[in-house]
């Protein structure tokens, strides 16, 4: 059963962490105040420095290194708050590579199933978020979704990509996890969770 949003997915903010070359422009996005995705991706791509090509092992080096980084992660940073409520917001994190790559995440709930005793995909939760194009540093970005009354429990399926002149570099897929205090625009400020429960 699929599960009954009341809004499709909103995207929320583009935060990056120790990359000076990339400067976000604050828009409006309905009641969360982010970080514009699209201008910030621009920006990004406009003032760095061309680069030659990273050779096949330093590309492997690179993508192994950051699907064992501490810091790639997935959580959940708003559940039902008192400003937020039926509301559930999903954030991840992801390093660069060194060299200039687009970095973008694929977003789906899931939903958990008393009768088949597990978490089941919900197909149309899925929001693909765009970062842009980022050498170093860290690179956050999430999306809201906003439901009726009594969904149930809740988590997030969050893959991440990394990819270079149009060719997929690597990828890696988490579950939501607690413990991520550094997510941005959390609800309370700090909130991190693995699940959620909207009663």
């Amino acid at each position: 059963m699929r599960l009954a949003l009341v809004i499709t997915v909103l995207a929320m903010g583009l935060s990056v962490i120790a990359a000076p070359v990339v400067q976000a422009a604050a828009v409006r996005v309905s009641a969360v105040q982010a970080t514009g995705l699209r201008t910030s991706a621009v920006r990004a791509s406009a003032v760095q420095p061309a680069a030659t090509n990273p050779t096949t092992a330093q590309v492997a080096k690179a993508i192994s290194g950051a699907r064992r980084s501490k810091a790639l992660w997935a959580t959940v940073n708003i559940c039902n708050s008192r400003r937020y409520p039926n509301t559930l917001g999903v954030r991840g994190q992801m390093p660069a590579l060194g060299f200039p790559a687009w970095l973008s995440m694929r977003i789906a709930l899931n939903y958990y199933s008393r009768q088949k005793k597990k978490f089941v995909p919900d197909p149309g939760s899925t929001k693909i978020i765009r970062l842009g194009r980022s050498r170093s540093g860290l690179l956050q970005g999430g999306a809201v979704y906003a439901f009726r009354p009594h969904p149930g429990l809740l988590n997030a399926t969050v893959q991440f990509f990394w990819r270079r002149s149009g060719r997929l570099l690597g990828s890696t897929t988490l579950l939501t996890t607690g413990g991520h205090s550094g997510a941005d625009f959390g609800s309370p400020p700090h909130f991190t969770a693995a699940q959620c429960r909207i009663a």
